[in-house]
């Protein structure tokens, strides 16, 4: 659609005030955002929330060879969202960082072997994406989405060598990391659940659009069984501690960069954030975020004072699991470990 022409952007504007005014649609994702030019969205997004603040926008902001037929319109890509300040776009880059490239699904990423990747994570982890993002707000960080494999899939294609308890550990990771990261998190409805999409003669689908109920439909019984439940309450959890923790929400980067410290010092592939309180109606004094992708333990020091840990490698929540004063905390393979200082 040539949304810069005058009758296209006024119809795709009039039919999103439309859906949010009279069917109260109180989110809007855009499939291919970066066909569509920057004053429209902006404009959309304007009338919107003009009566409806909260409705969020996001969309796919790739970079298409899109010719436009009017002269210096920009599109609303990736590397355009300082354009377009309040649409956020899907963060391509943790995702591949975390389980590796959409685009080759034998590599690895970071939650499953791959090294070198800390820097990477770090960034990701902060909210700016190398490339095209430095603020939070703008980034929708996920593992796994409606295209391409499951998460589970995924780790049973690139990881074939790791067993189903590492492969569980490898999806929970990654949720931990970008249920905490700076920005939004996303998930793909089931991942909670280890939702796979195999069909009738047992191959995984990568794209399902075409596919049978078989395939798409969510395995809801699947809940009845302890390995599955296991997993589904480690995601409550991991929602419930980002809820109860105003400084994982930060939305500019003036405030991260006042806010959070990455660690130094750390195993190899291992990273750990150090996040102050007092901000955001942060109720912790301190948070200590730790990730270890690797299949051995590590020993993190932990700065002076009495640490409350709230996740480990079997549990998330606001829930207190142990206290520890030693000064370090050991942190299991394949985990993450986070902990607050009241």
């Amino acid at each position: 659609t040539a949304s810069e022409r005058s009758m296209v952007h006024k119809y795709i504007l009039d039919s999103v005030v439309y859906w949010a005014e009279e069917y109260h649609i109180d989110g809007f994702r855009f499939d291919l955002v970066g066909l569509i030019d920057t004053e429209t969205v902006n404009d959309i997004v304007a009338a919107v929330h003009r009566s409806h603040p909260n409705v969020i926008f996001y969309g796919e902001g790739w970079t298409l060879e899109t010719k436009v037929t009017k002269e210096r319109v920009e599109l609303a890509t990736q590397p355009n969202s300082t354009k377009t300040p309040d649409f956020a776009y899907f963060c391509d880059t943790i995702r591949d960082g975390l389980k590796g490239s959409v685009f080759h699904a034998d590599r690895k990423g970071y939650i499953s072997g791959a090294e070198g990747l800390e820097q990477l994570m770090e960034r990701c982890f902060l909210g700016q994406a190398p490339d095209w993002c430095s603020t939070p707000s703008q980034c929708i960080n996920y593992a796994s989405c409606h295209d391409n494999y499951t998460m589970m899939d995924r780790l049973a294609l690139s990881a074939p060598e790791s067993s189903r308890k590492e492969q569980i550990r490898m999806n929970n990771l990654a949720a931990a990391i970008y249920f905490t990261a700076m920005g939004i998190p996303l998930m793909q409805a089931g991942e909670e659940m280890l939702r796979t999409k195999v069909d009738e003669k047992g191959a995984f689908v990568e794209n399902s659009f075409k596919s049978s109920d078989f395939v798409n439909s969510i395995k809801w019984d699947t809940l009845d069984e302890p390995e599955y439940r296991k997993v589904y309450e480690y995601y409550r959890g991991l929602i419930a501690f980002r809820k109860a923790h105003g400084a994982l929400r930060l939305a500019t980067p003036e405030e991260v960069t006042a806010s959070v410290t990455p660690v130094r010092g750390l195993e190899k592939n291992v990273i750990a954030m150090k996040i102050k309180g007092g901000i955001n109606g942060e109720t912790a004094k301190e948070i200590f975020l730790i990730f270890n992708p690797n299949k051995t333990a590590t020993t993190v020091a932990l700065p002076d004072g009495t640490w409350q840990v709230c996740v480990n490698e079997e549990l998330a929540g606001t829930g207190v699991l142990e206290t520890v004063t030693c000064g370090w905390v050991n942190v299991a393979p394949v985990s993450a470990k986070i902990l607050i200082r009241s």
